[in-house]
């Protein structure tokens, strides 16, 4: 969620142009499989049609616009070269940071490495597949009704957690429910109908089968279509745990840090800060392609390195075989390295940005917010910390996103117009003082004092202050009285109703209160435009509102977008089929599916020799 952001090597597309990614695998023979994606292909991949949109059928092809021919929006995944999968072995995993609050779906604060891990011993409701469509994977299938307020969810027969419970409907109305009722995660599924309990509005079928409900604000009185509602159980809130153990945890007998689901591998030991250990689940639900077991690693263990340079020099040293990072510099080094492989993620990045606390008196100005924008050369930034690698970035939509625009109208650099703009306010004001914090590592601290010295050549009172990762995290929560500018990284993904819960005031709390809308950002025009990308199921209506969502974020300067992270996941070339995890009835997962920085471990092996 947090961290260095980045810029790239090729332009952003023209708009009405169709939105080119690249997905480079850097082999020993430095291979590239292209990948093309129209906005209109994206949005079109969940239309008012309910065929085109339950989960659970094989999804259609879909026709590159301006041309007869029909293909996938995604090419297939990487092709492995012919090599038998091999059983046994440890995979040593190195990543940015510790998750917050452990392990709890509800109350694990899940950055990206998050992510990775949780993915081990979790498995979710619904996976994103190579043509962007949701997938489901513990669910059999989930089917709407025809104005998308009640959703069918039909659960795979026979899966158990790995403390030997069930998985049925009641396992997932219960975790429904948890998540439903958490600060963290509840904001995300506010639009599920809630009874007089604080409870989803749920009806049992059978022990595998209950409907679910829409409802505005949980009112279930008034159901609004969601059409992507499955997308988003494809995330935090699909993840599926034991709810034995989540009784026990609230019982005060289980331990939150050893996390129960059904996943391919089961936690074995874990150390905060330090590392995470999971081994092979025996007993997992899912095969192959072929119909071998799943998974084929005994082992994996997962490391906690802050620092990129020093996670890079683990994997150049032999200390891990796999790491992922969103550091330019060590991205360019690698993937001009032979001796390593290199996947890069090119759309739907997340967008590195000074996060601003609106409510701060200071940052209540619109003039003061742009002049602090206008301050900072973003094009000398991104060569300073990330040597050149990544696309400046110009508002919270990255290429590929809905909302993607080649202009968003956010102010260039300027800093003569910067001083005057501050000289104004202080005139009438007094001193313009702002504290940027970051987390504490080498590359996060020089972006972070590239900013104090832009803004002190403007005039105003700036200083720098670095904190771990989840610190930064609960301050931003919070409303902390710290919280003023700081260093993030968020917003990846493919739709608009995916940010609902960052951007809307339900979720603006008082400082002081878990919200989060961290900034505390209330804004009628962004507003209106979240509920008409929630609802709508015509997409380009939708892509209408998202690119609204995006004029006005460049308008107002809520936010101060430096580059698009470009994630990299980098390995020896012993570690063998990344991006090639099945999925029942065929194709398989894509790998971060919009949450990058990540890789599903399940079908990975390496080879011997």
């Amino acid at each position: 969620m947090v961290g260095p952001g980045v810029t790239g090597i090729t332009p952003p597309p023209e708009e009405g142009d169709h939105v080119r990614s690249t997905l480079k695998r850097i082999r020993g023979r430095r291979t590239a499989v292209a990948m093309l994606l129209s906005m209109t292909l994206v949005a079109a991949a969940c239309s008012s049609k309910k065929e085109d949109t339950a989960v659970g059928t094989d999804p259609p092809a879909s026709t590159v616009a301006g041309g007869d021919t029909t293909t996938p929006i995604l090419t297939t995944p990487p092709t492995e070269a012919e090599v038998k999968p091999v059983r046994g072995g440890t995979l040593r995993i190195g990543g940015e940071a510790e998750v917050g609050a452990p392990w709890t779906p509800a109350l694990v604060q899940c950055d990206s490495y998050c992510y990775m891990r949780a993915f081990s011993f979790y498995d979710p409701l619904v996976v994103i597949d190579y043509d962007l469509k949701p997938r489901p994977y513990l669910a059999e299938s989930i089917t709407p009704n025809d104005d998308f307020t009640v959703f069918t969810i039909k659960i795979r027969k026979g899966i158990k957690f790995h403390d030997g419970t069930p998985l049925d409907a009641d396992a997932v109305i219960y975790n429904i429910n948890e998540t439903l009722t958490s600060f963290l995660t509840g904001p995300a599924l506010q639009d599920f109908a809630k009874g007089a309990d604080g409870k989803a509005v749920t009806e049992k079928i059978d022990n595998l089968t209950f409907t679910i409900a829409t409802g505005r604000n949980g009112d279930p009185n008034k159901p609004i279509p969601w059409p992507l509602l499955p997308y988003g159980m494809s995330k935090q809130t699909g993840f599926m745990a034991s709810p034995t153990w989540l009784q026990s945890v609230k019982d005060g007998t289980g331990d939150a840090a050893k996390p129960v689901g059904t996943g391919p591998f089961k936690l074995e030991t874990y150390r905060p800060g330090d590392s995470l250990v999971a081994v092979r689940n025996e007993d997992y639900w899912m095969k192959d392609e072929n119909g071998e077991q799943l998974p084929y690693l005994d082992k994996i263990e997962f490391r906690v390195l802050p620092d990129a340079q020093v996670r890079q020099q683990a994997l150049e040293s032999g200390d891990v075989d796999l790491i992922a990072t969103s550091d330019g510099r060590s991205l360019a080094a690698l993937s001009e390295n032979d001796e390593f492989n290199t996947v890069l993620q090119e759309k739907y990045m997340e967008t590195s940005h000074t996060l601003l606390h609106l409510t701060k008196p200071v940052l209540k100005s619109k003039e003061v917010r742009c002049a602090l924008a206008q301050a900072v050369d973003r094009d000398a930034l991104i060569d300073v910390v990330q040597g050149g690698f990544f696309d400046k970035a110009n508002g919270p939509f990255s290429p590929g996103q809905e909302g993607y625009l080649r202009d968003s109208g956010f102010p260039d650099y300027d800093p003569e117009a910067a001083s005057a703009a501050i000289e104004a306010y202080e005139a009438d004001n007094g001193p313009v003082a702002i504290t940027y914090m970051t987390v504490a590592t080498t590359t996060t601290k020089l972006q972070a004092d590239f900013f104090v010295d832009a803004w002190k050549a403007i005039g105003v009172d700036a200083r720098t202050v670095q904190v771990e990762q989840s610190e930064l995290i609960v301050n931003a929560i919070t409303g902390s009285d710290v919280f003023e500018a700081f260093g993030w990284r968020n917003h990846g993904g493919q739709f608009v109703d995916q940010q609902e819960y960052w951007w809307t005031k339900r979720t603006a709390a008082d400082d002081g209160s878990l919200g989060l809308n961290f900034a505390r950002m209330k804004d009628d025009v962004i507003e209106k435009n979240l509920i008409k990308a929630r609802t709508s199921t015509d997409p380009a209506e939708r892509k209408e509102a998202a690119e609204a969502i995006n004029r006005r974020f460049a308008e107002q300067c809520y936010i101060i977008p430096t580059w698009w992270v470009r994630w990299g996941i980098v390995s020896t070339p012993d570690v063998t089929n990344i991006g090639r995890s099945p999925l029942p009835g065929g194709g398989f997962a894509l790998d971060g599916a919009g949450f990058a920085g990540q890789i599903w471990t399940t079908a990975v092996f390496k080879q011997e020799g």
